[in-house]
């Protein structure tokens, strides 16, 4: 079985620096493969799946080796909102329809687990990565309260949980000081933080643990040798027992018509100049993130210097906008109209993947010696790092959880790549109409 890859991963370089870069103590450069050699685990993918994978393998005797087609943390890993919220990208209704309760409630019990991994992990290795405590959600129509508080209800009930916080219309208005929003869910057991500084903490404590990271080393082909799976790259030979592939949105065909199975979005967040804790704590009075109940999600929080960061909506085609700023700006400015005075200094974009129906996708290839994991589906920053865990434990045969998520019956694309475009970008204008709907 021979997979091959289109190199698209340069999508990126003519961009300027994301906020993010601008923010983070610079990783040292790594080299790139100069040369053939054998490894017992390979990992295709510097970002936070394959970092958490390599972390949670690590001192286990096995020699690790992490192949980066552009940098440490040049992906989603490193350009995402730096939301870290619990659960799954679906609500525990959908998943108790879907899968029954008790499956249901395992899915649950795992998106708690993978916060608290993310923060055990910032915690036991001391990375400054802003982590900041609350995800509130808001309500952008009069109706949404009613499914807030029957979320409440239903998980304090079924699942003995109750640490989220309910805000009405009028406590809403100063919490989040907008005249957009009716209603407001806080969770208390979500966070956001600097994604690339943690990214970078991750990776430098692979690099203490001997961990070895090469950048600029793109995969062209990965190639079944029965006995071991031979990666091609800078027209070298890496021969690996095992090897994971952790690419997410920018899998591109490396695993043939396993990327069928999901849509890869583009999506694009702004920073603005530093506004000052005093109109910040004005504008989002608990320094939480912000997300909003629509279908094309504005999402949003303050950074480590107060500067507004705001991502916006996902565009129609594959190809990125040369600059995102008036493209998110907009929906900003209608959150916060007292924001037009302040300069936006940075804009950027990325890729994340989405699965039909919003589920990790985890499974393997090649009689279990290549295992992959994508389509966060925009709920990425706890779920890499999890996903990370639970490929350790499939390789160390530590559990069955990985299995549990490998056992989801993934709705393909129909028409594959051929389609997935035009259905996907005649979805996002059906969408963006009901959103424009539900505001009338």
């Amino acid at each position: 079985m021979i997979f091959t890859k289109k190199r698209t991963y340069k999508q990126h370089d003519n961009e300027k620096d994301s906020f993010y870069k601008y923010s983070a103590k610079k990783l040292p450069d790594q080299n790139k493969i100069t040369e053939s050699f054998s490894t017992d685990i390979c990992i295709i993918g510097a970002g936070l799946t394959g970092i958490s994978s390599a972390l949670h393998l690590a001192n286990n005797g096995l020699k690790i080796t992490i192949l980066e087609a552009n940098k440490v943390g040049a992906g989603a890993s490193g350009r995402n909102g730096g939301q870290l919220g619990i659960g799954m990208r679906k609500d525990q209704f959908f998943l108790e329809k879907k899968f029954g309760f008790e499956r249901a409630k395992f899915f649950w019990n795992i998106g708690l687990e993978a916060v608290q991994t993310v923060t055990n992990l910032i915690k036991k290795y001391q990375i400054d990565c802003a982590l900041t405590q609350g995800i509130m959600h808001v309500g952008n129509t009069k109706k949404d309260y009613k499914y807030f508080l029957e979320e409440m209800n239903h998980m304090e009930k079924k699942y003995d949980y109750s640490n989220y916080e309910y805000f009405d219309y009028k406590n809403i208005k100063d919490e989040v000081a907008s005249a957009r929003y009716y209603s407001g869910i806080l969770s208390k057991d979500s966070y956001h933080l600097n994604p690339l500084k943690l990214t970078y903490g991750l990776a430098e404590v692979c690099i203490e643990n001997n961990i070895k990271i090469f950048e600029n080393s793109p995969v062209d082909k990965i190639v079944d040798k029965h006995s071991e799976v031979h990666i091609h790259t800078n027209n070298y030979i890496i021969k690996s027992k095992k090897i994971i592939v952790a690419c997410n949105g920018y899998l591109d065909d490396l695993l043939g018509s396993t990327r069928d199975f999901f849509m890869p979005i583009n999506n694009y967040i702004i920073a603005t100049e530093p506004i000052g804790k005093t109109l910040a704590k004005q504008l989002i009075k608990r320094n939480c993130g912000v997300i909003d109940s629509r279908f094309m999600i504005d999402y949003y929080r303050f950074s480590e210097d107060y500067r507004l960061l705001f991502g916006g909506p996902e565009t129609i085609t594959s190809k990125f906008v040369k600059d995102a700023k008036n493209f998110v700006a907009k929906r900003m400015h209608k959150v916060f109209p007292e924001i037009k005075r302040y300069k936006i200094e940075f804009s950027w974009g990325g890729t994340l993947a989405i699965s039909v129906n919003r589920l990790p996708i985890l499974g393997y290839l090649m009689s279990q010696k290549l295992i992959y994991s994508h389509a966060y589906s925009g709920h990425g920053l706890a779920m890499s790092v999890m996903a990370g865990k639970l490929i350790s434990e499939k390789i160390l045969d530590k559990s069955n959880r990985f299995d549990m998520f490998n056992q989801i019956k993934h709705l393909k694309i129909p028409g594959g790549n051929i389609l997935r475009r035009p259905i996907y970008s005649s979805a996002i204008i059906y969408y963006r109409a009901i959103d424009f709907l539900n505001r009338l």
